[in-house]
């Protein structure tokens, strides 16, 4: 398990960090520093954006709080459920897609039960013709998979859709295809490009021009315990690859190709989801970066027979491996999220997480990398530097951007906090502002959606919740008009929901099309609860939005002219799904009381027939774990409420 201990956040950023996680990146390990890193937040609109390292909120046309007098409140829609709540490491890819009509698609990875190592994982699918089907939380495919991507293919005219999951024990992917767009069943499914020798090649983004090609971009997973070599190509260790199929997935010429130029004098090291892709008739353009890195664009202009090799972003110091950079003058780079979109003139725009990174002491591997400077950059093809196109919002306009520590932390090396934490919630080892996403509508403006966190909505323990935002520009990302909050609820409410792991359809009509997961608590089950119990395996809403591009443009998505800061959630408690789900014997429900208060625990059937009620007796303020025996219980679905003299919540469970 990785290490990371942050400090805290307010003018000035302190964090301590150590320890990536070997199945998220094939980078050195980090160390535990105390840099400063300035987060001044200028609200001022000005006329362009440049990224420099000490003023990373100078950015064109900031949408400032008290701008709107009412928050529109677009609907959201559950279109899905999931217990799995990892849906990447870094870069989100394209999960939806708008086709003619107003017709919607939409992938992610699902399981529909909580067990260990969720063996039921797999991709689910929606569609929305004229409108959403019941949420699903079922997988497409016959065995597990995960890491959805998803396209469409002709045949004779007749358009349909496929989609593609990894399969993490060996390697290569389930191929699914329907007979029709919107046809909810896959019946075509076949496993391609599984390689010999133990290699494991995953984490996959395909992208399609619509027609019969299939182009794939993927990592390597290497693991000593799990005996999987680590692959090498051009001295590169867990390379970046390039796959390609002409005939819809049924042969593929091109497998596992490394890009012109991507070799060991500027790359060490590839990483799961540090790349994107997107394709345009006969152009292809993929990224590949992260800390520490280039960020490079790799564009084809006759369906990836040859590439170009285009440098976004030069990383000074690269290769990274033992370069002293001071603690004082940390290096900017990429935090590894990545999106890459083919714009109507046919150039590209890239879109990542700001990092940096410094290391003082070069007689190891580790070095030292500084999440909390709060920034989404934005590049175009053409240009020698990128401008600023998102970042964290400073609500209650103090000067300083106020997020705790628990928002910036991670598990220790055994599963557990750090010292002087109630939780740790960051995700991976990306940035606070993360996870881009882009769109373009017909006129060419462009749009990109963006995770970041809410100064003024807390959990229960103490970490900020964090919201999606959009950004526009209407002269291809020259200027931007920054962070209107789409998930904020209406008319000055907070909402205290976790919206992460955001995907935009890439082309907009009259609407933004996305989707995103919603939780209840910040993290994520799979990196975030280890042994504090802090984020316990509950199930996840896949949600949809579609928000007018008019409203965007007219900046009238943008935050209630007046919030009031929360610390917590004015409820007593809250409580965790039960696990294990289902079971036989018993099984534990977490609660978090903000106060001390006697509990009652009522189990009902599932038409609401109370069967069991017993006093739980007193309980202190804090965390607690919920023993709930099957005794006297059929198999079946029920009902638990946990209740004092003023609240209750109600979760279901299921007896074996």
């Amino acid at each position: 398990m990785p290490t990371f201990i942050y400090l805290n956040m307010k003018k000035n950023l302190l964090i301590v960090l150590s320890i990536l996680p070997a199945y998220l990146f094939a980078q050195s390990n980090t160390k535990v520093v105390n840099p400063n890193v300035n987060v001044h937040h200028s609200s001022s609109p000005v006329n362009s954006a440049t990224d420099q390292t000490y003023f990373p909120y100078t950015a064109g046309s900031v949408i400032k709080p008290d701008l709107y007098k009412k928050h529109p409140g677009y609907s959201a829609v559950v279109i899905g459920k999931t217990f799995y709540d990892l849906q990447t490491n870094a870069s989100i890819g394209r999960r939806v897609i708008l086709h003619d009509e107003s017709q919607v698609s939409a992938v992610w990875t699902t399981s529909p039960i909580g067990e260990a190592n969720w063996p039921t994982r797999g991709i689910g699918y929606n569609h929305k013709k004229t409108s959403w089907p019941d949420p699903v939380n079922n997988r497409l495919e016959s065995q597990r998979t995960g890491w959805p991507s998803i396209g469409i293919l002709e045949n004779a005219g007749n358009k349909y859709e496929f989609v593609m999951g990894h399969v993490s024990s060996t390697g290569g992917w389930i191929l699914s295809k329907n007979t029709a767009i919107g046809n909810p069943t896959f019946g075509s499914e076949t496993t391609v490009l599984q390689q010999l020798n133990n290699k494991v090649s995953i984490w996959g983004r395909a992208a399609t021009n619509n027609k019969n090609i299939i182009h794939v971009v993927s990592n390597y997973y290497a693991s000593t315990a799990e005996g999987i070599p680590v692959v090498k190509i051009n001295g590169v260790s867990s390379p970046t690859t390039y796959c390609r199929s002409t005939n819809s997935g049924l042969t593929w010429d091109k497998q596992f190709i490394a890009m012109p130029g991507y070799d060991s004098t500027r790359t060490l090291a590839g990483g799961g989801d540090n790349y994107a892709i997107d394709v345009k008739d006969s152009i292809v353009a993929i990224v590949i970066g992260g800390t520490g890195e280039d960020v490079v664009l790799y564009k084809s202009t006759n369906n990836g027979n040859s590439f170009n090799k285009i440098v976004v972003e030069e990383f000074e110091f690269a290769p990274f491996s033992k370069k002293f950079i001071p603690n004082a003058t940390p290096a900017k780079t990429a935090d590894g999220s990545f999106d890459v979109i083919i714009g109507n003139d046919n150039k590209a725009h890239v879109f990542f997480g700001r990092m940096f990174v410094s290391d003082e002491d070069t007689t190891d591997d580790s070095y030292s990398f500084y999440p909390g400077t709060a920034q989404l950059v934005h590049w175009s093809e053409g240009w020698d530097s990128v401008n600023i196109c998102g970042l964290a919002k400073d609500y209650d306009q103090n000067g300083t951007l106020d997020v705790t520590r628990e928002t910036t932390s991670f598990l220790d090396a055994n599963g557990g906090l750090p010292a002087g934490v109630t939780s740790a919630t960051r995700y991976g080892s990306t940035a606070l502002v993360s996870f881009p996403s882009s769109s373009m509508d017909d006129n060419g403006n462009l749009y990109v959606i963006y995770s970041a966190p809410h100064e003024l909505a807390i959990s229960p323990f103490n970490a900020n919740y964090r919201d999606i935002y959009v950004s526009y520009s209407k002269n291809g990302g020259q200027t931007w008009t920054i962070g209107q909050n789409i998930t904020a609820t209406a008319f000055g409410l907070i909402t205290n929901k976790e919206n992460v792991f955001a995907s935009a359809a890439k082309r907009c009509d009259n609407f933004l099309h996305l989707i995103y997961q919603e939780d209840e608590l910040p993290g994520t089950n799979l990196q975030n609860n280890g042994n504090s119990n802090t984020h316990p395996n509950d199930e996840q809403r896949i949600m949809y939005r579609a928000v007018p591009v008019a409203d965007i443009l007219s900046n009238t998505v943008g935050d209630p002219v007046s919030v009031k800061k929360v610390t917590a959630d004015p409820k007593i408690f809250f409580v965790s799904q039960n696990q294990p789900n289902p079971f036989n014997s018993e099984t534990n429900a977490m609660i978090y009381m903000r106060d001390g208060s006697d509990l009652t625990l009522t189990v009902s059937d599932i038409t609401g027939k109370v069967v069991r009620t017993e006093g739980l007796g007193y309980h202190g303020a804090g965390n607690h774990s919920i023993t709930i025996n099957a005794d006297g219980l059929n198999s079946g679905l029920y009902l638990y409420t946990l209740t004092n003299k003023q609240y209750g919540i109600t979760k279901k469970m299921q007896v074996k």
